[in-house]
């Protein structure tokens, strides 16, 4: 999402580079390019995006985010038209891992693919940080249609600071500084692991909140359980929607939701590691952890992880990976093929015409391989 990757022709850029440490035998050897737990994950990796089934007032049936193989796992209606606010997984953007918030704002004031009654967001100030475009920004979230209604009908925003968007907002639910909150950091898509074993951590509050704030996830939690509308959150009584206190995420009480994201201390007494029952004893946890954070991985495990027979049947142990068998790095890459193939005709999920021409021309890796 930034470097290479956020430029022009980003996705050959960043696949030549890894292909090249692949050719030169420079991934997880000493020196080399090292993978960070839960990483090598297999290739492609999963889960596959989950939406192209949802249904009003129906849970989505899997993560919003994931890894398309191919046209079979886009999120688009039967004409081939996006079906996502973002428009990613569609055929304009098919391989969109992280999805497309930069564009949210301004396919939300365009109607494009559809209209949305709420647009709800949090912590990052997207109307600045994440807009590439603020003039037009601007515009998208004041401009009116004829019958002179706001094109974006109703914004709920949760931040900490008065940021850029908060003035633009019609309900603000306001969030806690990171030294105000418990937060679990762990096997998240940006690892706090070491090459040496994966790593835990709950960040712990440093100060009390003196004001009417509490952390976003309990906001969103409390919220939704309540299946509070936006006319509810904005119009009813405040104690029962929006409680004046904040509802900490309690590790010393309860059994932590945030628990569920660490790679040890599972289990009812703590001391399972990966595949394990909920945590039973949090304050057992937390005592562990405060001694040990990092857990180093076998000697023997500690390269070519990727077909490491010992390193795989510990990281299938810890839930990184489905099974045991070998990751081959893929000098060519099928799901790229068949994205291709489908433009040039071929298969049940083919692109609209008006994207075929370049679908066809840009997942091609001929010229990429040559010239590695």
């Amino acid at each position: 999402m930034r470097g290479v990757s956020a430029h022009s022709n980003g996705f050959h850029t960043c696949r030549a580079l890894h292909v090249l440490q692949c050719l030169l035998g420079s991934v997880d050897v000493p020196g080399g390019w090292r993978a960070k737990a839960p990483y090598p994950k297999p290739i492609p990796p999963g889960p596959k995006p989950a939406g192209a089934a949802t249904a009003s007032d129906t849970p989505i049936e899997g993560m919003p985010l994931g890894t398309p193989t191919g046209p079979e796992d886009l999120i688009v209606d039967d004409n081939g038209e996006p079906l996502r606010i973002d428009k990613a997984y569609s055929w304009e953007y098919p391989l969109s891992a992280h999805g497309l918030m930069h564009m949210v704002i301004h396919n939300a004031w365009a109607h494009d693919p559809h209209e949305i009654d709420v647009l709800f967001m949090y912590m990052a100030n997207m109307s600045w940080n994440s807009s590439m475009n603020t003039n037009g920004t601007l515009k998208y979230l004041t401009d009116k249609d004829d019958n002179g209604d706001y094109r974006i009908p109703k914004i709920i925003y949760s931040d900490a600071y008065y940021s850029e968007m908060v003035a633009y907002a019609d309900l603000i639910l306001p969030d806690t500084t990171y030294f105000e909150r418990y937060d679990c950091i762990s096997l998240l898509d940006r690892p706090i692991s070491s090459a040496h074993g994966p790593a835990d951590a709950i960040r712990h509050p440093v100060v009390k909140p003196d004001r009417d704030v509490r952390p976003f996830q309990d906001a969103a939690t409390q919220t939704s359980a309540q299946g509070c509308t936006y006319q509810a959150l904005s119009t009813g009584p405040a104690e029962p929607n929006i409680p004046a206190a904040m509802l900490t995420i309690s590790l010393t009480t309860n059994a932590c939701r945030a628990l569920a994201h660490l790679a040890g201390w599972r289990g009812e007494n703590g001391d399972e590691h990966g595949r394990g029952g909920r945590q039973q004893k949090p304050a057992a946890a937390i005592s562990k952890m405060a001694r040990s954070g990092l857990m180093n991985s076998r000697p023997t495990q500690q390269f070519f992880k990727a077909v490491n027979k010992d390193y795989l049947e510990y990281a299938c142990h810890m839930g990184w990976t489905p099974n045991t068998r070998p990751i081959i790095h893929q000098l060519y890459s099928e799901p790229v093929q068949k994205f291709r193939l489908a433009a040039q005709g071929h298969g049940d999920r083919q692109p609209p015409e008006r994207h075929r021409a370049r679908v066809a021309k840009y997942f091609d890796l001929a010229d990429l391989v040559s010239a590695v």
